[in-house]
């Protein structure tokens, strides 16, 4: 399976090699200057000789700068191999996570559509019947109907005083109402926001 690594991963992994390189570039410059450094051998041994031994000297230095490089590069990346591994499978895990999570959001955004058109058609026929029944009441049966609509109006009058800071006491007295219904209202609508925020 080939790795799909990412350019930044690439860059720095470039780099490094370049830098380790230029490394070793130095190295073996330092090597060989000091080759030439070193005392040159008497006058009894000819140029052939001489370069032989330059030759054998710089094979030698080779090998060694060879080996050097070697044993600083080899950890190296096997670090950064495991690092590429370690990073692609993380990626795949994130891809993973993220096609779950998209599979899910769309399940309920379905699910929510589908909730939204349910209520609106149930909305829709309770209107409808709403409307026949007031139709179909005699004229003193809508004013009944119209104090049970004024007993809903006051709950929720009753819940914004609650939000406006004010105390059952002062939001009984104001609305001309029992302080108990005014203390039950508030309990049950506390009592509906914490089940709306357990789920």
């Amino acid at each position: 399976m080939m790795l799909k690594l990412p350019t930044e991963f690439l860059v720095v992994l470039s780099l490094t090699i370049d830098l380790f390189l230029i490394f070793l570039l130095l190295l073996f410059i330092r090597r060989a200057n000091r080759l030439q450094r070193s005392p040159t051998p008497a006058q009894e041994t000819d140029l052939g000789d001489i370069a032989a031994q330059t030759r054998k000297k710089a094979q030698v230095v080779a090998m060694e700068v060879l080996t050097e490089t070697s044993e600083i590069i080899e950890p190296i990346l096997e670090a950064s191999k495991d690092a590429a591994i370690e990073f692609e499978r993380l990626v795949q895990e994130k891809q993973t996570l993220t096609r779950k999570l998209d599979q899910s959001l769309d399940s309920k955004i379905i699910s929510i559509n589908l909730l939204l058109s349910r209520a609106n058609t149930l909305y829709t026929q309770l209107e409808n019947q709403h409307n026949s029944l007031l139709n179909a009441l005699p004229k003193g049966g809508s004013a009944l109907f119209q104090q049970e609509t004024d007993v809903l109006d006051q709950q929720q009058r009753i819940i914004d005083l609650y939000y406006q800071k004010m105390d059952v006491d002062t939001i009984a007295e104001r609305l001309s109402i029992p302080k108990g219904e005014v203390a039950l209202v508030i309990d049950l609508k506390e009592k509906f926001i914490a089940m709306e925020k357990a789920r």
